[in-house]
């Protein structure tokens, strides 16, 4: 048989007034008025006032007010076609948490599931930490699913919360094939153990060998040193790298670092690190700049640096809506033979336009300056825009140049900004098909001494527009770019078409 559904739309309303009113003793409702998603004059629409009562449910956590009920009281009025929205706020039985039982965890230690709940035995029962603690298991990745459920207790002002957990691999083996129109094919091989005994600690060796880079690494990764949310590792590299289309000479760097990190909130983080490595500088053409064939030889750099990290997006993978801001800052000097002290401040915006339209604007800052004898930064610690930082142009394809070698010296300041719109296509979502269109921009100066002959140093604005396609392919991503300088000096390098494939079997 057919059952059929027949659905009149009635007239539309627009919000008329707006009002909070709690019965909370000692609270003052109107700090909930910027938690309200809509406003007088909008159009009903049931989705938002539904964010408005999480949004209230979630700051009255914060405010200690742990027990509460946030419902919507709705007046219409059908001769003005307006609708009166009063949130009322009132108080609801307590509740505690009794019990925590994490179950299903086989080889993963209780202790690493516990320390990603917000909750601990006899806190006021919080549905937004109950929810947020469910998502922290998520973010481990050692788990197929993850179950987080409130039962009841020994007693009705009691619950136990059951957290069932179903164990997956945690080990990668992965050989990666690809392509990119910086570095040209690429092959990477890495073996990883996300959960090393259990323990959550990371494990990763790494190879990778390209057209123009080869580079091995070793990372090992505490997450809670010491049973605290404080994270300490260490890190083993050695790479090599070839710049001679760039700049006329090739690379290679050995060495290590420690690291620790620890938040400062919620969504502030600090990351410590110690650097000791020694860069080569070798095959200098005959041809080169004579600032490159003075920096020929090799020097040890100790270093120190912090990175500070505010991130409130939505997803750390595929990001779709919040800020992620960054300040990096180093200091070169504590021995070794290399000085300098240099900076970095950068954010990253997301915002949905419409239903899968996605707008984001990045804007980056940086510095450098020489604190040794020679005042000179050397060409291994200066700046390079071009390529992936500022399509349009290719690798080093902006900033100081030796006009009669071509090679790119680098710089000591830059900036840099992109404006992107990422869209769908009308093709289905499960292709991962999407669109883009955006606008670069920068600028690249100061190479120390710049007054030889032939050397060129403008700090002129840089731009360039265009489209491109990326692909989710099962393969893995792949991307498409298009774009044309809109604003260019004489001797910048361009690029129109720009093309990266990477895949890990």
């Amino acid at each position: 048989f057919f059952m059929t559904f027949t659905v009149e739309e009635g007239e539309r309303y627009r919000v008329k007034d707006i009002a909070v009113n709690s019965s909370l003793r000692h609270f003052d409702a109107s700090v909930l008025n910027e938690q309200i998603t809509f406003e007088s004059g909008d159009w009903y629409d049931a989705e938002e006032v539904t964010k408005s009562i999480d949004a209230m449910t979630n700051a009255l956590g914060d405010l200690q007010f742990a027990f509460v009920n946030v419902r919507p009281d709705v007046k219409r009025n059908r001769d003005e076609q307006t609708i009166d929205i009063t949130f009322v706020i009132s108080e609801t039985s307590r509740a505690f948490v009794e019990l925590i039982d994490v179950r299903g965890n086989v080889r993963t230690l209780d202790k690493v599931i516990r320390r990603e709940i917000e909750l601990v035995e006899s806190d006021p029962f919080n549905r937004s930490k109950l929810a947020k603690s469910e998502q922290n298991i998520k973010n481990l990745g050692y788990f197929e699913t993850v179950t987080v459920t409130p039962l009841q207790g020994s007693a009705p002002d009691k619950t136990i919360l059951d957290v069932e957990v179903a164990e997956q691999s945690t080990g990668e083996l992965s050989i990666g094939a690809g392509f990119s129109t910086t570095e040209g094919p690429l092959a990477d091989v890495s073996l990883r153990e996300r959960n090393l005994l259990g323990k959550g600690q990371d494990l990763l060796l790494s190879g990778t060998v390209a057209g123009k880079r080869t580079e091995f690494n070793l990372a090992f990764t505490e997450p809670y040193f010491l049973d605290r949310d404080f994270s300490a590792g260490f890190d083993l590299f050695h790479m090599t790298r070839d710049f001679q289309d760039e700049s006329s000479f090739n690379q290679r760097r050995t060495g290590g670092g420690l690291r620790f990190g620890y938040p400062l909130s919620e969504k502030w983080r600090q990351v410590l690190r110690y650097r000791l490595d020694r860069t080569e500088i070798t095959d200098v053409s005959s041809s080169a700049s004579a600032f490159i064939a003075g920096q020929e030889g090799d020097r040890i750099t100790s270093s120190v640096s912090q990175r500070l990290t505010y991130d409130d997006r939505n997803s750390i993978q595929f990001p779709t809506e919040g800020l992620l801001s960054w300040l990096d800052t180093e200091f070169a000097g504590i021995g070794g033979d290399t000085d300098y002290v240099s900076g970095k401040f950068g954010s990253s915006y997301y915002y949905p336009v419409a239903e899968k339209w996605i707008f984001n604007l990045l804007g980056e800052v940086g510095g450098i300056t020489s604190t040794g004898d020679d005042d000179i930064v050397r060409i291994n610690d200066r700046y390079f825009l071009g390529g992936a930082t500022l399509r349009g142009f290719e690798s080093a394809g902006i900033g100081p140049r030796d006009l009669v070698s071509s090679d790119a010296l680098g710089g000591n300041l830059f900036y840099r900004a992109t404006a992107e719109m990422t869209f769908p296509l009308g093709l289905p979502e499960e292709m991962g098909i999407k669109g883009h269109g955006f606008t670069d921009i920068g600028s690249l100066w100061d190479a120390d001494d710049s007054s030889g002959p032939g050397i060129r140093d403008e700090n002129s604005l840089r731009g360039a527009a265009g489209i491109g396609v990326s692909w989710r392919s099962p393969l893995g991503p792949i991307r498409v770019d298009l774009s044309a300088p809109y604003l260019e000096e004489d001797y910048d390098r361009t690029e129109v078409f720009r093309f990266n494939f990477g895949t890990r079997f």
